[in-house]
């Protein structure tokens, strides 16, 4: 007999909430369910004192990494770009039961770089640059990914990168191999990148509780055609990306005991 996938959300939760009940009568027990595109789990914590059920406090580890991409080599000089230098003031999440673009219920998983912007070269062959290290966020689906890019000045500008390959006024830029450095522009008309998070489980970012996982960023330079009346047809270095998620072990538990997923 097959079951649709509305069936087994179904027959699992009401398998959550029978054991629920068969524990109610235990103070120091706790039954935490979830479902990820019909996969789900029951995770059981016993106790004492008893723990704390609100699914709300429930967190996972999240690390950002920036992926590097390796210089053309191939390219001609005149072409070929080996550095391209970004300048990160904030990395944030949004869930995804917020619908509104322009919401401030954003949660920041870098607030240091508020005051410490990070300069990255996003080009070379070195490991991936770490930009955030597990940082604790609240259990759930979240739909976008914003990176925020310093474009002007700070009020401490001995915050700032001693040294800025960019130049006096610019944060982000690319440098040519002939020493040339160039503007680099964003898709939209704010200085940020938004990026829609996936990975094989589901169509959203999923963190799940007393888990562990890793954001590998891909932010490459595509080039493209903009039109003014002053200058005409110019050609312009937009900065584009995307996520993959790669999950990793959960965290060890105290005084929990695990139930086999579903």
């Amino acid at each position: 007999m097959q079951f649709s996938r509305f069936h087994l959300r179904t027959v699992f939760f009401g398998a959550v909430v029978f054991a629920g009940a068969g524990l109610a009568g235990c103070g120091n027990t706790c039954v935490v369910g979830f479902s990820i595109n019909g996969n789900g789990g029951v995770i059981v914590r016993a106790g004492d004192p008893p723990p704390t059920c609100s699914l709300s406090q429930a967190k996972g580890a999240v690390t950002v990494l920036a992926v590097k991409s390796p210089v053309c080599e191939s390219c001609l000089v005149p072409a070929r770009v080996n550095h391209v230098f970004v300048t990160l003031r904030g990395i944030q999440l949004r869930q995804s039961t917020n619908d509104d673009p322009n919401s401030h219920d954003w949660i920041e998983l870098a607030p240091y770089l508020a005051n410490e912007p990070r300069q990255v070269d996003l080009l070379g062959d070195s490991l991936p640059a770490i930009l955030v290290k597990d940082a604790m966020v609240p259990a759930g689906s979240y739909r976008e990914l914003r990176l925020q890019f310093l474009t002007g000045s700070l009020t401490s500008p001995e915050a700032l990168p001693a040294e800025n390959p960019c130049g006096v006024t610019r944060w982000n830029c690319t440098v040519i191999a002939d020493g040339h450095i160039g503007q680099l522009h964003f898709p939209g008309d704010s200085p940020e990148l938004l990026i829609l998070p996936r990975d094989s489980e589901s169509d959203s970012l999923l963190v799940l509780p007393d888990a562990t996982m890793e954001l590998h960023l891909n932010l490459e330079l595509h080039h493209g055609l903009q039109f003014s009346a002053a200058e005409g047809w110019k050609t312009q270095s937009v900065i584009v990306g995307h996520a993959k998620v790669e999950r990793e072990s959960s965290f060890e538990q105290r005084n929990s005991t695990p139930v086999q997923a579903f």
